[in-house]
């Protein structure tokens, strides 16, 4: 029984690695959009960066076995408040066929959700940027069945996702 327990304690430390996943904050990428003025620490298990938009308007990195990706974008909230552009935003993942599992209350300057379709769960964090003009967000889709590893990265990409001075413009 202990041998078992060791087996799977090195196994769960083994994938932990591989993902890239325990590896300290100071080894992050870190993303700045200067569009929308927020930055972001992108850990190093997301090592395969997709194309940047000509828009300028964000950046999605994804796992080398792609069963993971991070899409870290911003936008001008273009409805009367955050609260109502993040309830557009949730409006539009129930359109794609995602069911939101979980809420966060919406403050005045951020707010959280997650979803799940299928095998696959989404977790959106949000913040305003460009003086309240502006938002910021990550979204973080992977397999619910790695739920347990990728879930631990949220508490550290919510506190990373900040608003600096971008060109909001």
């Amino acid at each position: 029984m202990e041998a078992e327990l060791k087996r799977k304690a090195i196994a769960a430390i083994a994938l932990e690695l591989s993902l890239g996943l325990g590896a300290p904050p100071a080894l992050a990428k870190i993303y700045g959009n200067a569009r929308f003025g927020f930055f972001i620490d992108v850990p190093t298990a997301f090592s395969i960066a997709d194309p940047e938009p000509e828009n300028g308007d964000g950046m999605s990195y994804h796992t080398k076995d792609g069963h993971a990706l991070i899409s870290a974008s911003g936008g001008w909230i273009i409805e009367d408040s955050f609260a109502a552009q993040v309830a557009e935003y949730k409006k539009l993942e129930r359109e794609d066929g995602w069911i939101i599992s979980y809420e966060s209350a919406v403050g005045k300057s951020s707010a959280s959700y997650s979803g799940i379709k299928g095998d696959r769960i989404f977790y959106r964090h949000m913040i305003t940027s460009c003086s309240g003009q502006a938002h910021a967000s990550y979204w973080l889709e992977y397999p619910a069945a790695e739920k347990g590893e990728y879930d631990r990265l949220v508490k550290g990409m919510n506190a990373s996702l900040k608003a600096g001075v971008g060109s909001c413009g």
